[in-house]
């Protein structure tokens, strides 16, 4: 039982280009689009991964997107099949976990 939306009540809504130095993750993802591939997968991987350790309180908030490019760094991109896909996401978190250790 939310009240209605008014857009009129956002008319003066403005946009600008996003900082990539305060949202590193944007870099990242325009990276693994570009690589296209199995690059995406990875990125998204890492990042849960990266995410997990952070909550369980094992990396600092600022090692999330060292862990996300660094493991984006060493995937060699495969072709988007599903068993490709599928794998990337498997060597992305256990990558994230062994530079944990």
């Amino acid at each position: 039982d939310l009240p209605r939306m008014e857009l009129s009540a956002f008319a003066n809504l403005t946009f600008e280009a996003p900082d990539e130095d305060k949202f590193p993750a944007l870099g990242l993802a325009r990276q693994a689009v570009a690589a296209g591939g199995t690059m995406p997968a990875v990125m998204n991987a890492a990042n849960e991964a990266a995410v997990a350790l952070f909550l369980d309180r094992k990396i600092a908030f600022l090692d999330i997107m060292r862990r996300i490019a660094q493991t984006m760094a060493r995937h060699d991109p495969q072709p988007p099949a599903l068993a490709n896909v599928l794998a990337a996401d498997v060597w992305a978190r256990k990558a994230v976990q062994e530079m944990a250790n």
